[in-house]
């Protein structure tokens, strides 16, 4: 059978690059006519950075290849702005046949430091905005008895501690597509949702490690794009299915029933069944969370246990890592840190001079480069404090709080806000460093550049 979208309108949201963009040029390489929506905004959905080239370039790339496409700049998460999409196919081309709900936005903070502002706009972008076009195109789609909907979820919504906002609003987008699929089952109109793993620009912001490595070079987004196209075919019967897809493979997400226990109107009775029906040695692969999915797909444990270790290392470091605090007067050393970031450990090498009561010098990292020491001061004669700013993986604000014993190791907490909000709060340990390490991390501070002010910094709040 010839796969081919003739005459068929497709329109994919958040489709300027990655996923989305290779999901249209897909489709327009096997003959769809393709609205290429993007924003333009940054990962996290920062409105400072909305850059509405991303769609044009995408749509130039597509007609370069021989394709047929529009650009469009509209937002998903507002109805009216929604609405306009899917206008403008109807006045380009006359129909709607295919939607792919691809538009999405990150979320930095982890819990419990989340608040309303972070939860309703990740709410507006992944539930309102796939509500949005799945109910413009939904009339025309009812009326031609005939539609293809795609939405895109993610096995964060299976547990990915301790992110809360953005996991949750993808288990919403499963529930939203069960749904959908039932009431557009006598139209002819299957809606369907995958669980993509890709290295895109959302997780182009994970800090490098064996995982970023392995999703770098095996998950490109590209591999993803026929999986896609097979379900917005004509010929796709299926419907209302959930599909975890990723490296050029994918298989059937479901949600696995245990046997069936009786019980009596005690605690006891409850108690001593629910053994049998916590036991998981059924044929079915049974997913507990997200590192199911990443180790269905073929990652090893050693390459996502950064992950998994997120909230046991948050919970047990918060409040620092302790040492027999004595006097500071005067400091003028250099250190091995050690972080224990949400992510895994993090290393850099710590430079620091006392000049009067101020504290200057840089903390280097091979990663993100050096940070330079801000405000750094001696507090209460025995703690020392400071700020950096980073800006990679993302844009944040570090505080330090740092004490020494008799040996001159250190301990401590380091703090990290982005956007106003503590999206980290680790424990810090560091130890002395002599020799011709000490030596080179003091050249390496003293040829550090200056922090540059410029429109991101000014967005983030930089120097």
């Amino acid at each position: 059978m010839s796969y081919k979208f003739e005459n068929k309108v497709a329109i994919v949201t958040g489709a300027g690059g990655g996923l989305g963009f290779e999901y249209a040029k897909y489709l327009a390489q096997h003959g769809a006519k393709v609205v290429v929506n993007d924003l333009g905004g940054d990962p996290l959905g920062m409105d400072q950075n909305i850059d509405t080239s991303y769609a044009a370039q995408a749509v130039k790339h597509i007609k370069e290849a021989g394709g047929e496409a529009i650009a469009n700049k509209n937002s998903v998460s507002e109805w009216k702005s929604a609405k306009q999409i899917v206008e403008q196919a109807m006045d380009t081309w006359g129909r709607v046949d295919i939607v792919i709900n691809n538009a999405g936005i990150t979320s930095p903070a982890i819990f419990p430091e989340i608040d309303k502002e972070e939860m309703e706009q990740q709410h507006a972008v992944h539930i309102m905005g796939t509500l949005n076009t799945m109910r413009a195109a939904w009339p025309h789609m009812v009326k031609q008895q005939y539609g293809r909907i795609v939405n895109t979820a993610s096995s964060s919504a299976l547990g990915f501690v301790p992110q809360i906002a953005y996991p949750t609003m993808k288990a919403g987008v499963l529930g939203l597509t069960n749904n959908l699929a039932l009431v557009g089952k006598e139209h002819g109109i299957n809606v369907n949702a995958i669980m993509p793993a890709a290295f895109t620009r959302m997780s182009g912001m994970i800090a490098d490690s064996i995982f970023r490595k392995k999703l770098e070079d095996e998950f490109g987004p590209e591999k993803l794009a026929s999986v896609i196209a097979y379900l917005c075919h004509e010929a796709c019967d299926v419907n209302g299915e959930f599909f975890s897809v990723g490296g050029g493979q994918f298989y059937r997400v479901v949600f696995a029933a245990s046997e069936t226990m009786k019980v009596d109107n005690t605690i006891e009775s409850v108690a001593n069944q629910m053994a049998t029906v916590m036991n998981d040695s059924s044929p079915w692969s049974v997913i507990h969370d997200a590192f199911d999915d990443l180790g269905n797909l073929g990652f090893s444990e050693e390459e996502y246990v950064m992950f998994r270790d997120m909230n046991s290392t948050k919970n047990s470091h918060v409040g620092g890592a302790d040492v027999d605090a004595i006097k500071i007067d005067t400091v003028s050393d250099v250190w091995k840190l050690t972080i224990k970031s949400p992510v895994g450990d993090q290393f850099s090498n710590l430079v620091l001079d006392s000049q009067g009561k101020d504290l200057v010098g840089n903390v280097l990292n091979q990663e993100h480069g050096p940070q330079k020491v801000l405000e750094g001061t001696i507090e209460n004669g025995d703690t020392m404090k400071w700020s950096c700013k980073l800006s990679k993986p993302v844009p944040m604000t570090l505080t330090y709080s740092l004490q020494m014993d008799e040996e001159k190791k250190l301990g401590g907490t380091v703090k990290g806000k982005l956007m106003g909000k503590v999206v980290m709060d680790s424990a810090v340990t560091g130890i002395l460093l002599s020799g011709a390490e000490a030596e080179a991390a003091k050249k390496e501070s003293a040829e550090a550049p200056e922090p540059k002010k410029g429109l991101f910094g000014k967005i983030f709040g930089q120097n």
